[in-house]
C-alpha cells in the first residue's frame, strides 16, 4: 500500500473541511473523510519498481486503472509508449511520453507555509502549464511528492 499521506487543497490556507481529495495509507478518497467512498488504491511492487493504481477498494489485476513505471502513467497494465498518459519530470507533468516545453499540463513549485508549525510536511503549488503565477495556481498539495500518488490524487479529483 501506499506509504505517506497526501492531501490536495484549493489554496493554501489548507482548511481541513475544504480539502478537495487526499491520500492515505494507500487510499484515494474526495474530500476530507475517512471513511468516504475509496476511489483508488495505490499499491506499490517494489520488486518491478512500478506502482499500480487500482479502481475502488480493490487490488484484483482487472480493477487495475493506470501503472506508473519511470514515472510515465499508462493506461491499465500495458507496457506500451502509445498507452502512456502523463509524465513526471523535474516538477512538471507532461502530456504523453514527452519533456517537451509545450506538452506541460502543470507545473509543481515548492512553497513555504502560510502558517507556522507544519514546517516538517512539505507544501508544493500545483500551476497551470509552465505558469509560476499565484493566479494561476489551481491548488496546493500537502505531502512528499510522489509519481504514483500525485497521479492518483490529481485523478480523482478531475484534474487529469
Amino acid at each position: 500500500m501506499g506509504q505517506g499521506r497526501l492531501n490536495l487543497y484549493p489554496d493554501d490556507n489548507l482548511v481541513w473541511r475544504d480539502m478537495v481529495a487526499h491520500l492515505d495509507a494507500g487510499l484515494v478518497r474526495i474530500g476530507n473523510s475517512w471513511r468516504g467512498e475509496v476511489i483508488y488504491t495505490v499499491n506499490r511492487d517494489n520488486m518491478w519498481n512500478e506502482v499500480r493504481v487500482f479502481r475502488g477498494f480493490s487490488t484484483s489485476t482487472l480493477d487495475v486503472a493506470f501503472t506508473v513505471r519511470d514515472n510515465q502513467l499508462y493506461l491499465g497494465d500495458s507496457s506500451f509508449s502509445d498507452a502512456i498518459l502523463y509524465t513526471f519530470s523535474e516538477g512538471q507533468i507532461f502530456v504523453g511520453d514527452s519533456t517537451f516545453p509545450l506538452d506541460v499540463a502543470y507545473t509543481l513549485r515548492e512553497e513555504s507555509p502560510r502558517f507556522a508549525g507544519s514546517g516538517d510536511v512539505p507544501l508544493w503549488g500545483l500551476y497551470r502549464e509552465d505558469s509560476r503565477s499565484w493566479s494561476d495556481r489551481i491548488g496546493v498539495l500537502e505531502g512528499p511528492l510522489e509519481a504514483g500518488d500525485v497521479f492518483a490524487v490529481l485523478s480523482a479529483a478531475g484534474l487529469l
